[in-house]
């Protein structure tokens, strides 16, 4: 079980993009090439712990917001103003906020997703891309709807139940159970389990389901899109994730020529689980990334 780290330790901000108000986390040398970490589902700027405080120590200025709709940030009600396109265009106004003009982009799971699309929206602020666990999933050109999607990949059949607009009293009335069951308890501490489920109590499911309703919306704003991100990138695989299983990026180097894949034994909450192994694995990364060692075997 990875230590506790005190939420209340690090330096809280606030900004306003897009109307909006966001939550983040910044530290680290304010001079320093600046780092933007985007977290997924349950989670919030907190599952980058691990990671903000190592990167700042390595000289970077690192930025961890709660993303619209988690913890301290806007929790608008409407799916729509959860798309990619919005989203992206949130962080760069952030950006703009911070007077950073480019940046690398790291991200898990919905936060992985989201760092790609940033890379398509936004590619001439992108220095470089790292996913955990999250691979890269082009713009199509013709919809497929999610129930259909889930014939073919079964594993994410769970996305039907989350997606459904119906279901966020649900979610709420069984969130200790629901957090525990997704696998991030195991390896958290309990004040950090305490701290989670109280930003999660304050501020509710809808925000976060509503990234599982964009699909639509998402294809509408998308499908005119270039596919390929040119930007260097990695990905870094969780060989036992149930979800995001290794064969769904094996062929992710047509659409990212610059790409290093990497793998490391964990299972989906990687950040977490082996937060020693993957802060290594970030810092090599983010080497390869400046010096333009990004391509791979794998």
């Amino acid at each position: 079980m990875a230590e506790h780290i005190d939420p209340a330790s690090f330096n809280h901000k606030f900004a306003t993009t897009c109307g909006y108000k966001y939550h983040y986390v910044e530290e680290g040398d304010p001079n320093g090439e600046p780092l933007l970490l985007v977290h997924g589902f349950p989670d919030l700027w907190y599952g980058w712990r691990h990671q903000i405080r190592y990167l700042a120590k390595q000289g970077y200025r690192v930025i961890s917001p709660d993303c619209l709709g988690y913890g301290q940030s806007s929790n608008p009600h409407d799916s729509d103003e959860y798309s990619f396109k919005k989203i992206c265009a949130h962080l760069a106004g952030l950006l703009d906020a911070l007077n950073i003009p480019k940046v690398t982009l790291l991200g898990h799971d919905w936060g992985g997703a989201i760092v790609w699309r940033f890379g398509l929206h936004y590619p001439s602020r992108v220095h470089g891309i790292i996913s955990v666990c999250t691979p890269y999933d082009p713009p199509v050109k013709e919809y497929v709807p999610l129930e259909e999607m889930v014939k073919k990949m079964p594993e994410f059949e769970y996305q039907v139940t989350l997606a459904n607009p119906n279901s966020t009293p649900y979610f709420e009335s069984i969130l200790d159970t629901f957090m525990d069951g997704v696998g991030k308890m195991s390896y958290m501490a309990q004040q950090d389990v305490d701290y989670m489920l109280a930003q999660y109590k304050n501020s509710g499911m809808q925000g976060p389901l509503n990234y599982y309703r964009t699909r639509k919306i998402n294809f509408d704003e998308e499908k005119d899109l270039h596919r390929i991100i040119e930007a260097p990138s990695a990905l870094i695989v969780a060989l036992r994730d149930p979800y995001l299983k290794p064969y769904l990026s094996e062929n992710m180097y047509k659409d990212v020529p610059n790409l290093k894949r990497v793998m490391i034994d964990t299972e989906h909450f990687a950040l977490t689980e082996k937060p020693d192994e993957i802060n290594a694995l970030i810092k090599e990364l983010l080497e390869d990334i400046k010096v333009g060692r990004v391509k791979s075997v794998l």
